[in-house]
Parts: C-alpha cells; structure tokens; sequence
C-alpha cells in the first residue's frame, strides 16, 4: 500500500504542521519589531516594506499546513480503510462528503467576505437584505462544518482503531485517538507510528503471499 501520508514519521508530519508555522511567526515578530523601533527612532535601515512582505508567506504556509491536514485524512478513509475488515460496514460516500464540504465552504468564504468589503465600501444599502440573509446562510454553514469535522475525525478514529482491532471498534475503544486526532500536530506523534505498523504489516502480508503464489507456480 502506497501513501506517502501514511508512511510517513510522525516528525515528517510534525515539522511542516508545526515547527515550521511556529518559527515563521516568530521570524516575523522579530521584523515586525525592528521595523516599529527603526520607525519610532526615524531610521530607515529596515523598510517597513520587509515585515510587510512576509505577510505574503503566511498564507502560503497556512495553506501547505490545511493541504497535510486534508491529505492525510483522505488518506485514512482512502487507504486505511481497505485494512479495515469486509464485515465492518463503513459509511465511506457519507464520510467523503463531510470531509470534502468545509474545503469547499472556506475555499467559498473569501467571495462572501470581498462581497461584504464591497457593498460596505459603495455604501450600497440594496444589497443589506442581501448581506443579511447570506450572513445568516454563511452561519448556519460553519455550525455545519464544525459537525462535518466532528464526524471527519471520529471516522478517522474509528478507522484506525478497527484495522487494529480487525473487527469494529466502539467508540469507548478510540475515544483516545479521537482526541489526539482532536489535537492533530501533538496527537500525530502518537498515532501516525501506530499507523506506521498497520502499513508495514499490510507489506508483509502482500509479501508473503506474493511469495506462496510464486511457489505455488
């Protein structure tokens, strides 16, 4: 079984999930203080263009870091799931569905948000009913993200749990992964090597029955 997500070391995933985010806001603290000092001391070593330019990284970043996130999810319910046993019904076109719809709802959310600058900014007030009724919407759709990651991590949960166990795990079995999934960038060191030894156990398993089949033949 081939992923690069999930046979990745916990550090693989750690160091772009959290080290990297973490000294990147500390590089731009450290800038963006040199830049108001040299500013407040009428020295124009720093431009105050340099702590602006690195805004321009933290997107770029949060984005690489949700792209891990999403990718390694997709990958339990894509990958880790054929270790689950057949007698194990999973709800998998449900559980694609709830883990896709934010993606889609925060990939939308920046439209709303130019519409909102916009008609503040034009002071038109034809679109007011318009704003209101979509703010509502908007609400209502992020009270539902928050059920549809709920869902994701507790199926991601239950995914990895039931390929341990090779039957199909209560809750009161994952409730523990179900957390550390809840705090991914800690939890994953605690998890991502016991999905490590489901993937090496699958390899061997292929292997050796690929291997009684050649001496079969």
């Amino acid at each position: 079984m081939y992923s690069i997500f999930l046979r990745a070391k916990h550090w693989q995933l750690f160091i772009p999930l959290m080290v990297i985010p973490f000294v990147t806001m500390i590089i731009f603290g450290v800038v963006a203080a040199f830049t108001i000092y040299n500013l407040e001391h009428h020295s124009r070593t720093t431009p105050p263009e340099d702590a602006a330019n690195l805004l321009f990284f933290i997107p770029v970043i949060l984005i690489l870091c949700s792209f891990i996130q999403f990718a390694w999810f997709w990958n339990v319910f894509t990958k880790l799931s054929k270790l689950v046993p057949d007698h194990v019904r999973l709800p998998l076109g449900r559980i694609k569905f709830f883990f896709i719809f934010p993606i889609l709802y925060f990939c939308a959310l920046p439209f709303y948000i130019v519409f909102v600058i916009h008609s503040v900014l034009q002071r038109n007030e034809t679109n007011l009913p318009m704003l209101a009724l979509l703010g509502i919407l908007v609400l209502l759709l992020y009270f539902f993200c928050i059920f549809c990651m709920i869902h994701t991590m507790y199926f991601s949960a239950k995914i990895i749990r039931s390929a341990e166990l090779q039957r199909d795990a209560r809750f009161s079995t994952f409730v523990g992964y179900f957390f550390l999934i809840w705090i991914f960038p800690v939890g994953i060191w605690f998890i991502q090597p016991k999905i490590n030894a489901l993937i090496n156990k699958a390899d061997r398993l292929d292997s050796s029955n690929r291997n009684d089949l050649v001496d079969r033949l």
